[in-house]
C-alpha cells in the first residue's frame, strides 16, 4: 500500500495512507494542514497517476516542491523512497509494493548456457604482489578495480539518502562500461523470503525507456543463491534465457547479473546490466571490476538503509516515550514487544491521579502561573510512573492515567501500581515547595486505581494513533481518583487481593460510584507520609 510519511520540525512524523487525490498546503481546507509560513495556503496535490502509480503537482505555490532536491515541474510520479520537500516539511513517498516493481519475466531454463562466464562472488578478490605479475593485462585489471573503487568511494560513501544513491550507483556504472544502455538495481523485500523488487532503473540517453527491462529469473535466482556473477555474451541464443519472448523483442545481446554481498556475505539484491544492440559487449575484465562494484555498492546501501533505521527509530523513540518508560522503549525498538493496533484483551492495573480544587486554583491564579504548575507537577509524576515500569496513557486537563500490565505485562504489575501511588503521595511534600514558589500555596491529589480485563491498543485516526485502554475498568479507577479526598489513595476489592500482605489498607464505607449501580467496597492505602 502506497504512504505518505510527513515530517515536520515541530509535530515530528505522521504516517497517512494514500487512497484518494490529497491536497496539501497551510489552509485549513486542505486535506493536510502543514502549518509552515514557507507553504502556500494551496500547495500541492498528490493525485492517482497511470494504473497503480501516483504523482504529485506542484499548483502554483510561491516558494516550490521539490522532489529529491529538483524543483517540481509540473506534475511527476512518485518512486518509492522519493523525497519531497515543501517549505521546512518533508514528504516521503513510500510503496510496500513499489509502482516500479516488475515481476522477472523470461520463463525458467535448465539447460546448460550457449556462452557464460560464472564468478563467485562471497570469495574474496586479492590483489597479487606487484613482483608477481607477469601478465599485463593482470595488472590492467586490478587497476581498473583499484580506480573504479577510489570514484565509487568518492561518489556515493557519504551518501545516505537511498534513492539518490541508488540512481548514482546506475549513473557510475553507465559511465564506466559505455556498452551498457540499461541497468537496473533490484533489491530483496522485507522479508527478504519475499523475493525482489525492480528498486531503480537507468536508460542511456536515446534507448527507448517505455520497454519493460527484461530479466531472466532463472538466471537471478541462480544470483542469489549461488552468489555468482554471470555474464552472457548473446542473451538471444543463450540456452538459459530459453528464447524468451521479450529478449528477443528488446534485442537484448549481452547482459551481465551480479549480486550485491553486505554484511556476512548476505545478499542485499542483485545488479543488472544489459546491452541491446553489441555482442559480446562485456569482457571477464569486466565483470570482475562489476563484481567489486556491486560489492562497495552493497555496502553503501547497507549504511543508508542503517541511517533510515536510525531515523526512523529516533522517530518511533520520540513518540514512545511520551508514555512508555525507556525499558519499555527500548524493547519495543529491538521488536521484543509489539503494539497491537485496533486493540487485544489485557488484564492491567489502571491509575487515575488528579489535583483537588483544581478548577478554583485555576480561578485565582494566571495561566501561566497555572501551567508552570502543571509542567512541574507532570514531570515529577510521569518519572515515578515511569520508575515502577508503568506505562503513562495519557494527561487529562490536570489528571494523569497510567497503567500496568500494557503493553508488557508482569506479576508485579498491581503491587507497582500501588507502590507508584504511594510515592506519588511522597513526593507531593517535596513538590509543594515549588507550588509555593509559583502560587504561594500548596496543591494536594487523589488517586484512584483498579484492575481487571480492558482492550489495549494503538487507537485513533490515520493521522493520530495512541496506546490506551478502553472497558468498565477505566471508569471505575476514574470514580475511585474522583472520590479520594487530598492525599489519599483509593483501591478496588481486586486490587487488594492482589496486593494483599505486601501494603496496609483500611476499609472504608461501600461507596456508590457514578456509573455502578451497587456500592463498591472501597480500601484507603496507608502512605506513611
Amino acid at each position: 500500500m502506497p504512504y505518505l510519511i510527513i515530517e515536520t520540525p515541530k509535530m515530528g512524523a505522521q504516517r497517512i495512507l494514500l487512497e484518494k487525490v490529497l491536497s496539501l498546503g497551510r489552509h485549513p481546507s486542505q486535506d493536510i494542514q502543514v502549518m509552515d509560513r514557507l507553504v502556500s495556503k494551496q500547495h500541492c496535490v498528490v493525485k492517482p497517476g497511470t494504473g497503480r502509480d501516483w504523482d504529485i503537482e506542484d499548483v502554483g505555490s510561491r516558494n516550490g516542491t521539490f522532489v529529491n532536491n529538483k524543483r517540481l515541474v509540473g506534475a511527476q510520479k512518485l518512486c518509492n523512497g522519493d523525497r519531497v520537500m515543501v517549505g521546512a516539511t518533508r514528504i516521503t513517498f513510500e510503496d510496500d509494493e513499489p509502482a516500479g516493481e516488475e515481476p522477472l519475466d523470461i520463463t525458467e531454463s535448465a539447460a546448460a548456457p550457449l556462452i557464460q562466464s560464472v564468478v563467485d562472488a562471497s570469495s574474496p578478490m586479492e590483489f597479487v604482489p606487484a613482483a608477481m605479475i607477469e601478465d599485463a593485462d593482470v595488472l590492467r585489471r586490478d587497476y581498473e578495480k583499484l580506480r573504479f573503487a577510489y570514484q565509487l568511494h568518492r561518489e556515493i560513501a557519504l551518501e545516505l539518502d537511498l534513492n539518490v544513491l541508488l540512481g548514482r550507483i546506475l549513473e557510475m556504472i553507465m559511465g564506466f562500461l559505455p556498452a551498457v544502455d540499461r541497468a537496473m538495481i533490484l533489491l530483496r523485500k522485507k522479508p527478504p523470503e519475499e523475493g525482489l523488487y525492480v528498486a531503480k532503473k537507468h536508460y542511456r540517453p536515446g534507448v527507448d525507456e517505455s520497454m519493460r527491462m527484461a530479466v531472466s529469473s532463472t538466471i537471478v535466482n541462480r544470483v542469489v543463491e549461488e552468489k555468482k556473477a554471470i555474464m552472457s555474451n548473446d542473451a538471444i541464443v543463450d540456452s538459459r534465457f530459453d528464447g524468451a519472448h521479450s529478449i528477443v523483442l528488446q534485442g537484448i545481446r549481452s547482459a551481465m547479473a551480479v549480486p550485491m554481498l553486505g554484511h556476512e556475505h548476505q545478499v542485499l539484491g542483485v545488479l543488472h546490466v544489459d546491452s541491446l544492440k553489441k555482442i559480446g559487449a562485456f569482457s571477464e575484465l569486466d565483470l570482475n571490476v562489476v563484481q567489486g562494484f556491486a560489492g562497495q555498492a552493497a555496502l553503501s546501501i547497507e549504511n543508508a538503509y542503517m541511517a533510515l533505521k536510525i531515523e526512523e527509530d529516533a522517530q518511533t523513540r520520540h513518540k514512545l516515550q511520551r508514555f512508555l518508560s525507556p525499558n519499555v522503549v527500548a524493547r519495543v525498538l529491538q521488536g521484543e514487544v509489539e503494539l497491537e493496533k485496533g486493540g487485544a484483551p489485557r488484564n492491567v492495573t489502571i491509575l487515575f491521579s488528579d489535583i483537588r480544587k483544581f478548577t478554583n486554583l485555576s480561578e485565582r491564579h494566571t495561566p501561566e502561573q497555572i501551567v508552570a504548575l502543571l509542567n512541574g507537577y507532570f514531570e515529577r509524576m510521569v518519572e515515578i510512573v515511569f520508575d515502577y515500569d508503568g506505562t503513562l496513557d495519557k494527561f487529562m486537563g490536570d489528571a494523569i492515567m497510567g497503567l500496568w500490565g500494557a503493553p508488557i505485562s508482569s506479576d508485579l504489575d498491581t503491587i507497582n501500581a500501588v507502590n507508584a501511588a504511594v510515592r506519588m503521595q511522597q513526593a507531593m511534600k517535596e513538590f509543594n515547595v515549588e507550588a509555593e514558589a509559583i502560587l504561594g500555596e500548596g496543591i494536594g491529589i487523589g488517586i484512584g486505581i483498579d484492575c481487571g480485563t480492558v482492550v489495549a491498543g494503538l487507537m485513533g485516526s490515520s493521522k493520530t494513533m495512541n496506546y490506551t485502554v478502553i472497558g468498565a475498568h477505566v471508569n471505575r479507577s476514574s470514580r475511585l481518583c474522583s472520590a479520594a479526598a487530598a492525599g489519599e489513595i483509593l483501591i478496588s476489592e481486586p486490587v487488594l487481593e492482589r496486593v494483599r500482605g505486601q501494603v496496609e489498607a483500611d476499609p472504608k464505607e461501600p461507596m456508590v460510584l457514578k456509573g455502578i449501580a451497587k456500592p463498591v467496597p472501597v480500601f484507603s492505602v496507608r502512605t506513611g507520609a
